[in-house]
């Protein structure tokens, strides 16, 4: 019996998902027929409509498929609430022996690894961030020392340009 139950629980399932695709469909097509078949209505009368949408709907008959695709819309949308409320609540289940509760200890243990991984992670970064720092304060050390000291290049004398080519 526990078996029928379940397949139940999927085709209640595959139904709501199904009803969603349909509800999202809906949206979608409403969506496009609003933007291709609605006309621009003058909202000031300072300023006039100069153009308008090629192919759009009279006004009687765009009013009376919006207020179609509105119905159509919120029949779904009920119906999905309806499948819903249908779906079975989420109550934790008993460890049953298929393997659930080893599969519970290996999620614990994963999570143990896993935070030891993390640990050691930080603890790497850390060493990093403190040798990166060491290098940082030696190259500046280097850099003021060679900035501070009397350049050798300065006391010497530039050598004298070459003495141009005879002329044949």
């Amino acid at each position: 019996m526990e078996v029928a139950q379940e397949l139940s629980h999927m085709d209640r399932l595959t139904q709501t998902q199904n009803s969603i695709d349909d509800l999202v469909r809906i949206m979608y097509s409403s969506l496009s027929y609003l933007s291709r078949k609605a006309n621009f209505r003058q909202i000031n009368p300072n300023f006039p409509v100069t153009q308008s949408i090629p192919g759009a709907d009279p006004d009687d008959v765009f009013e009376e498929n919006r207020k179609e695709l509105v119905s159509d819309f919120l029949r779904k949308a009920k119906q999905l609430e309806f499948l819903i409320d249908a779906l079975p609540s989420s109550s934790p289940a008993p460890a049953a022996a298929d393997g659930t509760q080893e599969d519970e200890d290996e999620f614990r243990q994963l999570e143990e690894e896993m935070q030891q991984v993390n640990k050691e992670y930080l603890e790497a970064l850390g060493q990093a961030e403190s040798l990166h720092a060491q290098l940082q304060a030696s190259l500046h050390g280097v850099l003021e020392s060679r900035s501070s000291a009397p350049s050798t290049a300065a006391a010497t004398p530039a050598p004298a340009p070459a003495a141009p080519p005879p002329a044949a």
